[in-house]
């Protein structure tokens, strides 16, 4: 979200989108069961409709106002941590 810009710039990049939810999709296979219901979707929709959804959602108020647009140091940082131990369970597995 960071790197394309916040929510709505990322919205205007289709392929951008389509790699972010194979990643979320990845991400998801790596985590012990039980997955949430409403993230089990993601493994369970066509990729398109994920696409379509998710850059609708990326251009509403919700996802503007909803802090996916902060670029605090702090905060990037700790969304770098994050993904970074995502990243290293995802390997692991």
């Amino acid at each position: 979200m960071h790197t394309a810009g916040g929510p709505v710039a990322l919205a205007r990049d289709p392929d951008a989108v389509r790699a972010l939810v194979r990643l979320m999709r990845r991400s998801l296979a790596a985590l012990a069961p039980p997955v949430p219901r409403g993230l089990a979707a993601l493994h369970t929709l066509p990729e398109g409709l994920l696409v379509a959804a998710l850059r609708r959602f990326l251009r509403s108020p919700t996802a503007v106002h909803s802090g996916l647009s902060n670029t605090a140091p702090a905060e990037v940082a700790e969304l770098a941590r994050l993904a970074e131990q995502l990243g290293a369970r995802t390997r692991a597995r």
